[in-house]
């Protein structure tokens, strides 16, 4: 393992985690662009309802492995957190596959290649983590570059010769796959065969119950969350319409950048507040977080607002059709924005502490007062109704987070879950 001396800068491993975030969630949205340029907008709310129902299977599959990776001490070998995340893939691609096949047999073809589309995402988070942990910051970035490249220029091609949802879908799926087993695999693969101090292994299986130990639940977690940004689509699908369904899943993803870019600002915190606790600022978890959180708050106030009103200008300019955002529906997102910050770093110390089972507390009580917002607001306000349930959820996830570590770091005695 590279020493504290030898490891890059916070500030510029933090650059690179967030250029690789951006770049690598950047080709679902000029895939957006695209197909809202190419065909209509009930094939963009089409596509949005697949991903929406594909996501929450792929999100558990994930198993929080990039977090566990990072956290988890004494650390395990590279190939079984491999052999944990291809197993819990494989699964996720049986289940929608199974599912869709039951369901809407019509839809198989496409739900199979988003699929494989996800699967791209879910190795390419999973990889990032042993990646970042052995601080190869800049790996991730350039594999995110030549990501979003191939991915972008798959979908452009093939819609320009084709016009058609389904092989662009699997093209992009294809092109992301091979991007990420050449540039971030491969080169994971090789750091972890170079640690040849690393000390004597227990059995696989032990490492394997280990990761499954910590990563159920982060899972779960995680799983359950995205159901904060999924599940309003299924409301809005049923009471306004795939149209209004496209015009959310267009302007959410101003929201998913945000939440990305806060979940990579956060996980760049890790190495620093794991250091901080272990020299003198011990049972301070809660304070590190609350204040890294409120100096990126004050960051993000003036982002926000130049954001939201370029998103309300540009959006119906860039994308073909009636992709507006109204002042009643800009309020509620800029504040669930701006709660981020709290939500993802009260959630990564509770991470720290290796409280990963009580992360579903966070999932159940924040998704459920999403679920239970869209069901009571999005019927009579449309999507002002979904984004004041996100802003809520968001709150809850803080407060809750929050009030784990008090709780917890009150005893003497911590260790965490695992």
């Amino acid at each position: 393992m590279v020493s504290a001396q030898q490891s890059p800068s916070l500030r510029r491993s933090t650059i690179d985690l967030l250029g690789a975030q951006v770049l690598r969630n950047l080709a679902p949205i000029l895939l957006l662009l695209l197909l809202a340029r190419f065909t209509d907008q009930e094939t963009v709310g089409r596509f949005s309802l697949m991903l929406a129902i594909a996501t929450p299977f792929f999100v558990f599959a994930q198993l929080g492995l990039r977090t566990v990776s990072l956290t988890l001490n004494p650390d395990v070998r590279f190939g079984s957190y491999a052999r944990t995340q291809t197993a819990a893939v494989s699964i996720a691609i049986a289940v929608v596959a199974a599912t869709t096949a039951i369901g809407n047999p019509g839809l198989l073809a496409g739900m199979v290649f988003v699929a494989l589309l996800k699967t791209a995402d879910v190795f390419s988070d999973f990889l990032s983590g042993p990646l970042q942990r052995r601080h190869r910051s800049r790996t991730i970035l350039v594999a995110s570059i030549v990501y979003a490249v191939a991915a972008s220029a798959a979908a452009a091609i093939t819609l320009t010769f084709s016009g058609d949802l389904v092989p662009t879908i699997l093209v992009v799926a294809v092109a992301s796959l091979l991007a990420m087993y050449l540039f971030l695999f491969l080169p994971a693969s090789r750091v972890a065969r170079s640690e040849t101090s690393a000390p004597v292994r227990p059995a696989l299986r032990i490492e394997i119950r280990r990761i499954l130990a910590a990563g159920v639940p982060l899972g779960l977690t995680t799983a359950i969350l995205s159901l904060i940004s999924t599940f309003p689509q299924y409301i809005v699908t049923a009471s306004h319409g795939a149209d209004e369904t496209a015009r959310f899943a267009v302007i959410l993803y101003v929201y998913a950048l945000a939440d990305l870019v806060t979940g990579t600002i956060s996980q760049a915190w890790i190495p620093t507040a794991q250091y901080q606790l272990s020299h003198g600022e011990g049972n301070k978890t809660l304070v590190l977080a609350v204040r890294n959180a409120a100096k990126w708050t004050l960051v993000y106030i003036p982002i926000v607002v130049i954001g939201l009103i370029a998103t309300a200008q540009l959006f119906p300019l860039i994308f073909k059709g009636d992709y507006t955002l109204s002042f009643a529906e800009a309020v509620p997102l800029g504040l669930a924005i701006l709660a981020l910050p709290l939500a993802h770093f009260t959630a990564i110390a509770v991470a720290i502490e290796n409280y990963y089972a009580h992360s579903l507390i966070l999932a159940i009580f924040s998704a459920g007062v999403a679920i239970l917002g869209c069901i009571a607001l999005i019927p009579s306000l449309g999507l002002t109704g979904a984004f004041i349930a996100l802003f809520a959820s968001v709150v809850t996830r803080a407060l809750i987070a929050a009030g784990i570590l008090l709780w917890f770091l009150r005893t003497p005695v911590k260790g965490g879950d695992s």
